[in-house]
């Protein structure tokens, strides 16, 4: 038996926007009937270390009858990494033949977490947003912003998507990247120039402290709440913003309950109550949520059946075109 591999640039290479927000959707749509399992995770922190921003392991797990495929992702956040100039998190997807339990791929979490990530985001706006949605704005600056964007500029021609950053430099390189492939990108001078009258909002920070009020926003947005780490120590979005929100969707509310700061933040100050949260497997086939005015969010945290859907596309392709290296790991 041998196990495919794929490293990062295999991922990226592999990969095309359209092709993994279709995955994301199949993966929500087998979550919703129950075609796939996914369990909530279970961090393990470290042993010798109580305090909030540790370094913990989470497996991320999910199994689906229809691809006959199960995964399970290592991911390792450790916060206290950016301070030092490596990433905060790294990880590894493991994927299994369900009837057999062979491994039949490995593949580098990294570009497969940014991707799909991106892809799922922009399967939420296209359900959410205005139609006529013409500028978005993204908070961030980072490798998940970019690949925002281009998953963002498949669901709605944007006339102009704006990037803002704590650091200019950061904004400026994102943008001029962007630019190169022929998105409207530009830098703006402040966040809150960023903000006014954009259609569809994108966070994608690491913030420890909420930083986006409802004031901050136009009436009738699409706010996608993105950046936040799998921990509740982390919050981007103010309590206010679920409060006057006309919906809520989440990736799955039990995980979203368990690990996101906004979604805990926004039900400990009674702006939002946790019945209210809608899965977005509930909304992808019902009459479209978009265009009815007001404020909707979508608040991202991650799951291991959107990394088990992202690697078996990958894997596919992998198989058409000859990419990635076969490895005999067991005799």
């Amino acid at each position: 038996m041998t196990t495919l591999t794929l490293t990062s640039d295999d991922v990226e290479a592999l990969a095309d926007a359209d092709g993994m927000r279709e995955a994301m959707a199949a993966a929500h749509r087998a979550l919703r009937t129950g075609r796939a399992v996914q369990p909530r995770p279970h961090a393990l922190p470290a042993a010798a270390d109580r305090t909030a921003d540790a370094p913990t392991v989470v497996p991320m797990s999910a199994i689906s009858e229809e691809l006959g495929m199960f995964a399970v992702k290592v991911l390792a956040d450790a916060p206290r990494n950016r301070s030092v100039g490596l990433p905060a998190q790294r990880s590894t997807v493991a994927v299994f033949d369900a009837a057999t339990a062979e491994c039949v791929a490995m593949i580098d979490g990294r570009a497969l977490t940014r991707i799909r990530t991106a892809a799922v985001t922009a399967l939420a706006t296209d359900v959410l947003a205005d139609p006529a949605a013409h500028v978005a704005a993204l908070i961030g600056a980072g490798p998940l912003a970019a690949e925002h964007a281009r998953a963002l500029m498949r669901v709605r021609p944007f006339a102009e998507l704006r990037v803002w950053s704590r650091s200019a430099p950061r904004a400026a390189e994102c943008v001029a990247a962007l630019r190169a492939d022929g998105i409207p990108a530009v830098t703006t001078d402040s966040r809150e120039g960023a903000l006014e009258d954009a259609d569809v909002v994108c966070t994608l920070t690491p913030a420890e402290q909420p930083f986006l009020a409802r004031r901050m926003l136009r009436a009738d947005v699409h706010l996608n709440a993105v950046g936040s780490p799998p921990r509740p120590m982390f919050s981007e979005v103010q309590a206010d913003v679920f409060a006057h929100a006309r919906s809520v969707v989440v990736d799955d509310p039990a995980v979203a309950l368990a690990e996101s700061g906004n979604v805990r933040g926004a039900c400990d100050a009674g702006a939002l109550d946790p019945a209210g949260l809608v899965p977005l497997g509930d909304v992808l086939d019902v009459p479209p949520l978009r265009g009815r005015g007001g404020l909707t969010v979508f608040n991202s945290v991650g799951l291991g059946i959107q990394d088990l859907y992202a690697a078996h596309l990958l894997c596919g392709r992998a198989s058409v075109v000859g990419a990635g290296t076969m490895v005999a790991i067991r005799s």
